[in-house]
């Protein structure tokens, strides 16, 4: 019991501390600015997450300089502070009934340990490895990479009071949120009945629930985006730094967070508004100008790790930035029609909305007004990220707007009666008499959990295989290793530096050489031989005449002069389109490695070997799988003068016999620091490697250390 109550005052410590941290940053940064305690509690919290971020960049994020920092600002607000803006907000007392008894139950789920399939991988994961190495790490990682606003007050929260403090500082700006809905409506000119429809469909839909009470940062997106929305409609210029510093914070929070404040400089710039729009602007370059600049000096991509077919880079592929955008935009077979009965009740877009999203389009009638007409353009603009992610979440904040229309088109009596349906169809158990156990909502109310009645472990090891996968890797490894997983990990419960595959280039190329050995070992493949008469050479160059759709892989180049193997050196250059980073792949001397275009085949695509000295070649093979393409190549040499000729543009294919890459995929393991691998069994994902893996570790050079189910570790020999 003393320990479960030890426990809880670390999780509402590191709660507590670091939004008052955030609030005393926001009373000295608008001293001479009054502003409601929600706008003070965004604005602090925007400057106090630049502050933690300049702490990782510089190795010194340590719950001692958090405190000292926290103190300092509390001390300094208190005699520095100016006064709050006096906007009281009415809401209706049977609206109270409601938001108290959801607010109880999203409560003990905020207070209970993250097991969300997001929160326990980056949400939460990122701040735990911060805090293990009091910066950030040197690794180039896709989720490393995004904006990550709110993780870096999560990594405050988590320093004092772990996972459960960090959720506690979502589900606060979610509550936050509340208020400031129905002081948007009342500068929009709507009753608090209809502000109070719009906050009960919002408060009570299931999706919103689920996100509030977790480490997930939709619900704090919204939080910003009615901020800024706010301070706008007060049409004062004193607000507008402020207003695009919140509206870019959303960019901070998300990506396509991005938009806000786009949305809020475009609306500006349609009433010629130039100042204002320029205001906005630099506002919120101040919050997306930190984590652009990093990712372009990390990366070579000021939006990393999106967009590598635009920035390429060697640290990032864009064949994994393109499927993954296929698949997120995906309807996953669901028919378009069918696209609003699966947002208010299904369970195949991860969320629902509730029954209420029907009547969203009442909201129309609001175009009659030049407040309601600005509402729907909301709307239509906020709507673009979920073309592009069809997880309900992202249309969040397009919901909200839509139901501040809707609220204002609705007569009293149908007002009253929206209100009752949302607040009675959304909870958690009615819900439960339709919708199936696996949709993405609350289904329980962990009040022993919460407590720490029920340990952390007990609670976690019945939730989520994960965390007893996190655990087995603790114990069967140093604290120092190097894990590459073939699944996703639970990070935030784990102490070690696990690399995930698909989310680096690194990881890409380590999962293609496991599969090369197990999946692909039948492929056919050839010794696709070129010859030409002898002659001095600088340069020689391997060239795609003609597109076609497939890649070209090279695992091997060989260059020859006569009979004799001429070998690499380390005076040679290599270069190539596309892919350029990974052409030493094709001359590291293993097989179970390649340089791969990572796309489809385009017209004039090469790979270039400059020797350094002259030096006199007369044939080369690259073992490859692409001849099985039937596709030609030519093969260009560059003299000792500069010029280019035209060796040969028919280089014979000779089928080479099947051959065990095994422990060559393992060496390879090795050269990368790799030195234990994760991999689960059965099906699904990279599970058909797992299959492979077990009872055969001997011959891949593997040696099983731990199991967990169906998931196996294994010790790289």
């Amino acid at each position: 019991m003393a320990s479960a109550v030890l426990t809880l005052l670390s999780i509402f410590f590191g709660a507590a501390f670091t939004l008052a941290t955030a609030f005393a940053l926001g009373l000295i940064l608008l001293r001479k600015t009054p502003a409601p305690p929600e706008i003070v509690l965004g604005a602090g919290a925007a400057v106090e997450s630049l502050l933690v971020f300049l702490l990782l960049l510089g190795n010194l994020a340590h719950w001692g300089v958090f405190l000292a920092i926290g103190a300092a600002a509390m001390v300094a607000a208190r005699c520095w502070h100016g006064p709050l803006l006096k906007d009281p907000v009415s809401v209706p007392r049977v609206a109270w009934i409601v938001f108290a008894a959801y607010g109880a139950w999203y409560f003990v789920n905020a207070l209970a340990p993250e097991t969300l399939a997001d929160g326990i991988t980056y949400h939460l994961g990122l701040p735990a490895e911060y805090l293990r190495l009091h910066g950030f790490p040197d690794s180039v990682t896709f989720y490393g990479m995004l904006p990550q606003g709110m993780e870096m007050l999560y990594t405050v929260a988590f320093a004092f009071g772990r996972h459960s403090a960090a959720k506690l500082v979502e589900f606060t700006f979610f509550l936050a949120t509340i208020p400031l809905i129905f002081r948007v409506g009342r500068r929009l000119g709507a009753s608090d009945l209809a502000s109070t429809v719009a906050a009960v469909f919002y408060f009570c839909a299931p999706v919103v629930g689920l996100t509030g009470s977790s480490s997930y940062t939709d619900a704090a997106g919204v939080f910003f985006l009615m901020a800024a929305l706010y301070l706008l409609l007060l049409r004062e210029d004193r607000y507008l730094l402020l207003a695009g510093v919140l509206a870019g914070f959303c960019y901070a929070i998300k990506l396509p967070g991005l938009i806000v404040p786009a949305g809020a400089v475009l609306l500006l710039a349609a009433q010629r508004r130039w100042r204002a729009a320029m205001l906005v602007a630099a506002g919120a370059a101040l919050v997306i100008a930190p984590w652009m600049v990093r990712d372009l000096a990390i990366t070579g991509n000021p939006v990393a790790p999106m967009m590598s077919s635009v920035f390429t880079n060697p640290y990032f592929h864009a064949a994994t930035d393109r499927e993954l955008a296929a698949d997120l935009r995906s309807l996953g077979g669901i028919a378009p029609a069918h696209v609003p009965w699966e947002l208010a009740f299904g369970d195949h877009l991860t969320g629902t909305f509730g029954p209420l999203l029907f009547a969203l389009p009442l909201g129309l009638l609001a175009l009659n007004k030049r407040e309601g007409r600005l509402l729907c353009a909301g709307v239509l603009v906020f709507v673009l990220p979920w073309l592009t992610n069809t997880g309900a979440r992202f249309l969040m904040p397009a919901m909200m707007l839509a139901a501040l229309a809707l609220g204002m088109s609705l007569p009293r009596p149908l007002a009253w009666a929206a209100i009752g349906i949302q607040a009675v169809l959304c909870w958690p158990h009615v819900l439960g008499a339709w919708e199936t156990r696996y949709s993405f909502r609350l289904h329980e109310f962990p009040i022993a959990a919460a407590l720490r009645i029920e340990s952390e472990s007990a609670y976690c090891k019945r939730r989520f295989d994960e965390y007893n996968v996190a655990k087995m890797v603790e114990k069967a490894t140093p604290p120092d290793s190097r894990i590459l997983a073939l699944m996703t990990v639970a990070s935030a419960y784990l102490d070690r530096d696990v690399a995930v595959t698909w989310q680096s280039a690194e990881t890409d190329r380590l999962l293609d050489t496991l599969r090369l050995a197990s999946l692909y070992s039948t492929t056919p493949t050839f010794d696709w031989k070129a010859s030409w008469p002898e002659q001095a050479m600088r340069t020689l160059r391997f060239r795609m005449p003609a597109a076609y759709d497939g890649e070209w892989d090279i695992n091997e180049v060989r260059l020859f002069s006569g009979d004799d193997r001429v070998f690499n050196s380390p005076q040679w250059t290599l270069a190539g389109w596309p892919n350029r980073w990974e052409a030493p792949l094709a001359f590291d001397g293993n097989l179970a490695t390649r340089w791969r275009t990572w796309e489809t085949v385009r017209a004039g695509m090469y790979l270039d070997i400059e020797l350094g000295n002259p030096q006199r070649l007369s044939s080369a093979v690259l073992v490859t799988h692409t001849p099985v393409f039937r596709v030609p190549l030519e093969v260009y040499g560059q003299d000792v003068k500069g010029r280019w000729h035209l060796l040969t543009r028919d280089p014979q294919a000779i089928p080479r016999p099947p051959q065990d890459l095994r422990l060559e995929a393992a060496r390879a393991l090795r050269a990368s620091g790799f030195r234990y691998l994760l991999a689960p069994t059965g099906s699904g994902g990279n599970a058909a490697i797992g299959n492979v893996l077990v009872g055969h570790e001997a011959e891949w050079g593997l040696e099983r250390v731990g199991d967990a189910g169906r998931f196996y570790l294994f010790h790289v020999r």
